[in-house]
């Protein structure tokens, strides 16, 4: 839950200061705006459009102030190792890989008929699912992508908090 306590990075040191764990559906739904967003790129003509979205998905985080999603919902990714320091495109990119192997499955598994969606369909759930079972039980809130990243998602300012 939403707890005030310092978190502990897995090498055994401290955090500077007290962050904020933040919930589950608070970074569901920052990832269903990034989602929306890629999508919304995916209408584009030719292969533009879902390269566009590919690269959003994984270089969102890196963007000044984080992804929109993130950015919307009041989130931001952190380096693990200094969490005054946002995510860089590398880590983002890392944390993120993992959407865009379920966008290439999609373009590999998609055209079979009926059964290529319902694959595609039941790896987005397993995946999210598994996500939000390791940000609900770690004691840090990281995901898969966190931690091969070395990243940590704590509560940052609201885009309408900061007059954006």
């Amino acid at each position: 839950m939403a707890e005030e306590t310092p978190f502990k990075a897995h090498e055994g040191k401290e955090t500077e200061g007290p962050l904020i764990k933040t919930y589950v559906l608070e970074r569901f739904i920052s990832k269903f705006i990034d989602i929306l967003i890629m999508g919304a790129f995916f209408a584009f003509p030719t292969a533009v459009g879902p390269l566009a979205g590919t690269t959003y998905i994984l270089i969102s985080d890196g963007l000044q102030g984080g992804s929109i999603g993130k950015r919307i919902i009041g989130l931001k990714a952190v380096s693990l190792d200094d969490p005054t320091t946002q995510c860089d495109f590398k880590q983002s990119i890392i944390r993120n890989s993992v959407f865009a192997l379920l966008i290439v499955i999609y373009y590999i598994l998609g055209w079979i008929p009926y059964l290529g969606k319902v694959i595609v369909f039941l790896s987005w759930v397993a995946v999210l699912g598994m996500e939000m079972v390791l940000i609900y039980t770690d004691d840090l809130g990281e995901r898969f992508g966190d931690r091969i990243a070395g990243t940590i998602v704590i509560k940052g300012q609201k885009a309408s908090d900061t007059g954006s």
